[in-house]
């Protein structure tokens, strides 16, 4: 009865949590029981992506061949598995598919792991809800920790003696003449989690969705470990240990709510159309967290098609956090649909290290341009190819208002560059980018879109 107790006093103290918890069990309970005053349909797919879709079921897979100045070279092996349904079936002109479920086992030579089984069902048994679920086991022995906060963001990167350098390239320069400092920008982190989460469509292009995320987190610190020999000195987290919170890890869970409006033409890879939406997550005892902490989060992307083979795609973003939040957290855009770390690397901004600029208000904005120039089809599978090119800007803030009242765009950091991506019977997306900023660039290979 511990449980029960603990949430009614979490909500007895916070009465915004309780309006809020309680205003969405009355949208979700209203859902369920009550029809609906208006109607609509969903939006259906082009002719040209229903005709190339694939009935029934069908496999996908190939091995993982990955690299970035984060990860190093990264390998391994991804399959899915797609059911699409029949012709006739409710919503097989509006799904991208019924069952999307893949399996990951990937490592890289920099100490990444990230072995995965997912799941993502839309339309679930004929229904409006969609099912996305996922059992993930992430280490990494080289996470990036470059400080905190707004002002740190407007630093140059900086060695143990505060000497400043303009480039990643000029810092290992450094580093080869002081290998005890090999790792003043690294820590390791490992988190198994499992997350959860549940949508559903609404007429008029809305959804809703409600889900949870469990993980158990240690960090390990690289001063007094070996690498390449040499016993590694203090690093940069550890010199902060007593102003980052979240330094000795623990259980990190959380509660998520949010909203969204979607008008795109194919969700994988879209031509036109729109997506907005809006998340809330809230950390707390009462879910078996060590902290307590809320955190907001708002995005929007929009898709145009001037004539076929050209396809502009934009995104803007932004995340506001509060309470006692860990700093691997602080690192996060947690967009309702799929969960995005930034600022930095291959999510936000390509042209920079992982997790270059974190704090605890982040913006960020992202512009695409993609060309199909070829299509390759037989055996029953198809492969589309598109040029790629792009430009990428975000900022960091203190607090949740100073996007707005106080923006500063000169503190502003962009990359840009290109790449193509393969698209492998329409749904599984293959992207190859290379992304260039003033201080680093990076070379990614991954699933899915970035926008």
């Amino acid at each position: 009865m511990l449980f029960p107790h603990a949430i009614f006093i979490y909500l007895r103290e916070n009465p915004d949590m309780k309006r809020f918890i309680l205003g969405a069990l009355v949208v979700l309970a209203s859902i369920q029981a009550a029809p609906f005053a208006f109607a609509g349909e969903d939006r259906t797919m082009d002719e040209e992506t229903l005709k190339n879709k694939i009935e029934g079921w069908y496999p996908t897979g190939l091995p993982l061949v990955n690299y970035s100045s984060d990860e190093g070279f990264g390998y391994g092996l991804r399959g899915y598995i797609y059911y699409n349904g029949e012709k006739g079936d409710p919503y097989y002109n509006v799904a991208p598919y019924f069952l999307q479920l893949y399996a990951q086992f990937f490592q890289s030579t920099n100490g990444v792991q990230y072995h995965e089984l997912n799941a993502d069902m839309p339309y679930f048994m004929g229904t409006k809800f969609r099912i996305m679920t996922a059992l993930v086991y992430d280490k990494n022995l080289n996470a990036n920790y470059f400080g905190l906060g707004a002002k740190n963001a407007t630093r140059s990167l900086t060695d143990v003696a505060g000497k400043t350098y303009d480039s990643y390239s000029g810092f290992l320069d450094y580093v080869d003449d002081n290998p005890e400092y090999a790792k003043w920008y690294n820590y390791t982190i490992t988190r198994p989690k499992f997350w959860f989460s549940l949508f559903r469509r609404l007429p008029a292009d809305f959804q809703v969705m409600a889900g949870v995320e469990f993980k158990k987190v240690s960090i390990d610190p690289w001063g007094g470990r070996k690498f390449d020999g040499d016993e590694q000195a203090q690093t940069m987290l550890e010199r902060d240990r007593n102003i980052v919170p979240g330094y000795d890890g623990g259980w990190t869970n959380y509660a998520r709510f949010g909203a969204g409006y979607d008008t795109r033409d194919y969700e994988p890879d879209p031509n036109r159309g729109v997506y907005v939406d809006y998340c809330f997550e809230v950390s707390t005892p009462a879910l078996g967290s060590e902290y307590t902490f809320n955190k907001n989060t708002a995005g929007a992307r929009a898709y145009f098609n001037p004539f076929r083979p050209l396809v502009l795609a934009f995104r803007a973003g932004y995340t506001t956090a509060s309470g006692d939040i860990p700093f691997y957290e602080e690192n996060w855009f947690g967009f309702a649909l799929s969960r995005k770390n930034g600022l930095g690397g291959n999510w936000t901004l390509r042209g920079y290290k992982a997790d270059r600029f974190v704090g605890r208000t982040m913006t960020v904005a992202n512009a695409e341009v993609r060309w199909k120039f070829a299509n390759i089809s037989g055996g029953g599978q198809s492969f589309d190819f598109k040029l790629v090119g792009f430009a990428d800007t975000g900022g960091v803030y203190d607090k949740a208002a100073d996007p707005f009242t106080d923006p500063r765009f000169t503190d502003y950091h962009s990359s840009f560059g290109g790449g193509f991506v393969v698209a492998w019977n329409l749904a599984t997306i293959i992207h190859f980018y290379a992304g260039f900023s003033r201080e680093d660039m990076g070379i990614f290979i991954n699933f899915e879109h970035v926008i």
